[in-house]
């Protein structure tokens, strides 16, 4: 009879002992990632931060000299030409950094993007002003409303080089217009209240001054990296075709203020007033996770065009801890500081912090599969993505509105973040996109990498 060969069992102690070892062979790896970007990643924290403090700031100012119904005319002054900037630039600052990340192609990045802008500013600035008289219907902000056309033209031109400034990974120069324009608004804004002549108007105007010199600075700053030449017909090409792609997957309607909009429409000047004192504090973790996510784009699409795999273990960490900790922490201080900067008569603001808090957490966690999407060349699925986030949003806040009135509008943002957190986990799952990276040596399709010019 033949003997029976010894298999060696597998105590748990050993098993325990293997699990112990991987985990701290990832926690290895996770450091050594964080520590290769750190220099980027610190400097675009910080920056963010400063430029939370300045937006919080300017928004405490203006609230507490204007009041509830002055402060709302503001946002609305300031917000349809952004959301026409938002909606019509067709992704082309998202192909910007995509783009910029290939060093043969961004040699005539700034003129290029320069022509891009004015082109669209041709077709934005005239349906703009069509638009404005039946948006303010004859009011008296009809006029300043028209006036803030200048902003499309510095908006459009200030944010396309800002972006190449990114893929270029120069985030010195990057961070440096980032801090301007909120530095100069703040100014801008302090300096009216000190001389008594802050209004809605006044304020619009200084945001149109700030974002002006701002935009200077940043094309300045873009013409020292690269020489200026004559626009490339083929990048904007390039260019227009991943912003197709791309734009309706950065269309989200919690960041486009259409929830702004929809109580504008629905509720009182003086809800809005609320709800917009009560969005003013999501700068902090909306500024956070957008810093996070301006390293982890260019960053991605540098990996993505040099044909290696992107390293995400990292990023998904910092997208975790940008996501919760904030959120948490505006849950739970909600009520005082809502008192402590805008005063009592605020007050109705805080229970729809707390619910804004948890919208901005799921939108936060939500970036982290979108960046990475766009950094590898598939934007499509982010705008699938979007599509059906929009779908959620429009039947929940209209809902939350005729249920809760301006609580139950906030509630209705929550839910419709929360649901489309859950698409894009299950969309970006089903690419591959995140398996391919979890296998050891894996490189890019080829055809997946950008072609020179």
């Amino acid at each position: 009879m033949q003997a029976r060969r010894a298999v060696p069992r597998i105590t748990a102690a050993a098993r325990f002992a293997g699990s112990a070892d991987r985990w701290r062979a990832r926690g290895a790896a996770i450091r050594d990632e964080l520590v290769a970007m750190a220099p980027r990643l610190v400097a675009t924290l910080g920056t963010s931060g400063v430029v939370a403090v300045l937006g919080i700031a300017s928004g405490v100012i203006a609230a507490r000299t204007l009041g509830p119904s002055s402060r709302g005319d503001l946002a609305l002054l300031l917000l349809w030409p952004q959301l026409f900037c938002t909606v019509g630039n067709m992704g082309i600052d998202l192909a910007a950094t995509y783009l910029s990340a290939n060093p043969v192609r961004r040699a005539n990045a700034p003129a290029t993007l320069i022509a891009v802008a004015l082109a669209q500013s041709l077709v934005l600035v005239p349906l703009y002003l069509l638009l404005m008289p039946f948006v303010f219907d004859g009011a008296r902000l009809t006029g300043a409303a028209m006036l803030m056309a200048t902003l499309i033209p510095l908006y459009l031109g200030g944010a396309y080089c800002v972006a190449a400034l990114g893929g270029m990974l120069d985030f010195r120069a990057f961070n440096v217009v980032r801090f301007a324009t909120p530095a100069l608004y703040v100014a801008t804004i302090v300096a009216l209240a000190l001389t008594g002549t802050l209004s809605a108007i006044t304020a619009a105007a200084g945001f149109v001054l700030a974002n002006g010199v701002a935009d200077a600075l940043a094309f300045v700053l873009l013409c020292r990296k690269v020489t200026f030449a004559r626009p490339d017909i083929a990048l904007a090409k390039s260019a227009l075709a991943y912003g197709a792609r791309a734009h309706v997957g950065r269309l989200s309607p919690q960041s486009l203020g259409a929830d702004a909009i929809i109580i504008a429409l629905l509720l009182s000047s003086r809800d809005l007033g609320l709800f917009v004192a009560a969005a003013a504090f999501l700068a902090a973790p909306r500024l956070l996770t957008a810093s996070v996510s301006m390293v982890a784009f260019p960053q991605v699409s540098a990996a993505h065009v040099a044909g290696v795999r992107p390293k995400l273990r990292a990023l998904f960490t910092l997208y975790v801890l940008a996501a919760t900790l904030p959120a948490i922490a505006l849950f739970t201080l909600a009520s005082p500081i809502v008192a402590l900067l805008f005063g009592g008569e605020f007050g109705g603001a805080a229970p729809v912090l707390r619910l804004l808090a948890l919208s901005a957490m799921a939108m936060s966690l939500r970036a982290f599969p979108l960046e990475v999407l766009r950094g590898v060349g598939r934007p499509g699925i982010t705008s699938i993505a979007e599509i059906a986030n929009w779908g959620l949003f429009v039947v929940a806040v209209p809902a939350g509105v005729a249920i809760g009135g301006l609580q139950g509008a906030a509630a209705g943002v929550a839910v419709s973040s929360f649901g489309s957190l859950a698409v894009i986990a299950v969309l970006s799952m089903r690419s591959g996109v995140f398996a391919r990276d979890m296998a050891p040596g894996h490189l890019l399709a080829p055809a997946e990498v950008p072609c020179a010019a």
